[in-house]
């Protein structure tokens, strides 16, 4: 009988597991792609921080300023200024048919739609002289604000701002030249019968530049003085009133009628690309 022959007996399955492991460990770090001991010292060498061009950058800021308007074109004395005049008879008998004339008219504005007509003809009857001025908001100056020749006026200023700021400048500063005077010219107006005419201008504003545009709100006061000059016939009643106020002018005589000045304020926005 032939003798069985014995095969040598294989290693466990562990051992082989774990040599296995062992040599791909030592492949791994000899190819450098396993840190070695001293990479993993605690004095080794931090990695290097990103370049540059890895670096994450923060947006520009727009670049901003400021600025400021002024400009002013005072009103030039008139005729509708005058007062007292010296040496000119007072009738009393013309004093008290004018006088009535003009509260039946001023209750007439009233009486028609025109409440700011109505006050300052009774301010100028009243013959105190003092200033009357309607504040932004007021309904007479929110008429003014959407009226034509306002629109008219408002347009040739914001050109002339802005043609300063695109010039470089930040103080702009408006001449009397380019400040036009704004006519009211609408007789179906509470402005007309008000103001009609208007004789001076102010205008003051301010804002910034910002992400290519101009932004900021400018105040328009519009100056007035509210009289009868001679040839001011307005509707038939404005030769009465001067005679009111210069033969009968007050404070020379009690009752009678004297000038004033008035104003309407209005605020605009100012919006423009830079």
């Amino acid at each position: 009988m032939l003798g069985l022959m014995r095969c040598p007996r294989s290693r466990p399955v562990k051992a082989v597991i774990r040599a296995a492991a062992l040599g791909m460990l030592a492949t791994l770090s000899g190819c450098g792609l396993l840190p070695t001991s001293a990479s993993s010292s605690p004095s080794a060498d931090p990695p290097a921080p990103a370049t540059a061009h890895s670096a994450v950058r923060s947006p520009a800021r727009a670049v901003a300023f400021s600025f400021t308007v002024t400009g002013n074109r005072p009103v030039s004395p008139n005729g509708s200024q005058d007062t007292y005049t010296p040496g000119v008879s007072c009738e009393s008998a013309t004093f008290a048919s004018d006088h009535a004339l003009g509260v039946r008219v001023a209750r007439g504005f009233g009486l028609t739609g025109f409440p700011a007509a109505a006050a300052l003809l009774t301010h100028f009857l009243g013959g105190k002289g003092t200033k009357v001025g309607y504040r932004p908001g007021s309904a007479i100056s929110e008429q003014a604000r959407a009226s034509g020749a306002f629109l008219t006026v408002n347009n040739e200023v914001q050109a002339a701002i802005l043609s300063q700021l695109k010039a470089g400048r930040t103080h702009v500063r408006l001449s009397a030249a380019q400040l036009p005077e704004v006519a009211f010219e609408s007789r179906t107006s509470d402005l007309y019968w008000g103001f009609r005419g208007t004789q001076g201008l102010t205008v003051t504003g301010s804002g910034h530049r910002v992400h290519g545009r101009y932004t900021g709100t400018l105040t328009y006061v519009i100056r007035d003085s509210y009289g009868f000059p001679v040839d001011d016939t307005l509707g038939g009643f404005g030769a009465p009133m001067r005679y009111l106020q210069t033969a009968c002018g007050a404070p020379q005589h009690p009752g009678g009628a004297r000038w004033f000045p008035d104003t309407i304020t209005v605020t605009a926005p100012f919006h423009h690309p830079a």
